[in-house]
């Protein structure tokens, strides 16, 4: 039986309750698979039906359907709850600390000072594995792929429409870079490394997600190339295998961010 059959669902909801459970049900939807440019692939069936209300109390909540779909752009852009951040990688931000602290004796030398060969070994271990785990990640998070084809449809968007989402972009994008620039500070504090002069910290954290993002984004429309290894030293000098994320992700670190000491 539908919502449109069903007299119990015609009970009245308030508006505000209406729009929270809508809103609500069109992410679970958008969770499950990301978002097309443009929402084409969304279910308004399946939404309409989650919802459990009539088709016509759905689009009147909106006003309409097109302030219902801009809604729901905005919706997918913001965080589910205040420590979540769109494009943050949980599992890359744990192996990098976990590869930390099992080499924390080569971030110091015998007398309890910094070694600088030690902590620039380490991170290129780090930078060589994290990296793989960031692109992996990010290549199946439905949250970033709602976030990149947003980013490509909002100039099609209507003047009034396109402000709004722009804005939810925009919002979206500041809490990642803030965060990953925390990440990276205290990254460096162990490493005994700090951005060059006339870069930042959020500097380092927009090119290196630039990176990441880019090679994600070659992987997705089959770029045989976007998985190339290539074999370069590891962390005891002998031959190991580097994405080429991770050999691009180097490279900027070193020219961004020099020694401390």
């Amino acid at each position: 039986m539908t919502a449109d059959q069903d007299p119990s669902a015609r009970r009245r909801l308030p508006r505000a309750e209406l729009r929270r459970r809508i809103l609500d049900a069109g992410e679970d939807l958008l969770a499950s698979g990301g978002l097309a440019v443009g929402l084409q692939h969304l279910n308004m069936e399946e939404l309409i039906r989650r919802v459990g209300v009539p088709r016509s109390s759905v689009f009147a909540a909106f006003g309409g359907k097109e302030e219902l779909v801009t809604e729901l752009m905005v919706q997918a852009l913001r965080a589910p709850d205040p420590a979540a951040v769109v494009g943050y990688s949980p599992p890359t931000v744990e192996v990098a600390k976990s590869i930390l602290v099992e080499n924390a004796d080569r971030l110091m030398d015998a007398a309890g000072r910094p070694d600088a060969a030690g902590q620039d070994a380490v991170l290129r271990e780090v930078i060589r594995r994290v990296i793989l785990v960031n692109v992996e990640d990010m290549t199946v998070s439905t949250e970033w792929q709602t976030y990149m084809a947003l980013s490509v449809s909002v100039r099609s968007l209507p003047p009034g429409r396109r402000e709004r989402v722009h804005n939810a972009l925009h919002a979206a994008e500041a809490r990642f870079i803030t965060e990953m620039a925390d990440v990276y500070g205290h990254a460096f504090e162990a490493l005994g490394r700090r951005p060059r002069t006339g870069f930042t910290l959020r500097h380092v954290a927009t090119a290196g997600a630039s990176v990441v993002e880019g090679i994600v984004s070659r992987r997705l429309v089959g770029s045989a190339d976007a998985d190339a290894t290539i074999t370069r030293p590891g962390l005891d000098g002998g031959p190991v295998e580097w994405h080429l994320a991770a050999v691009a992700f180097l490279a900027m670190i070193l020219e961004m961010t020099e020694r401390t000491d």
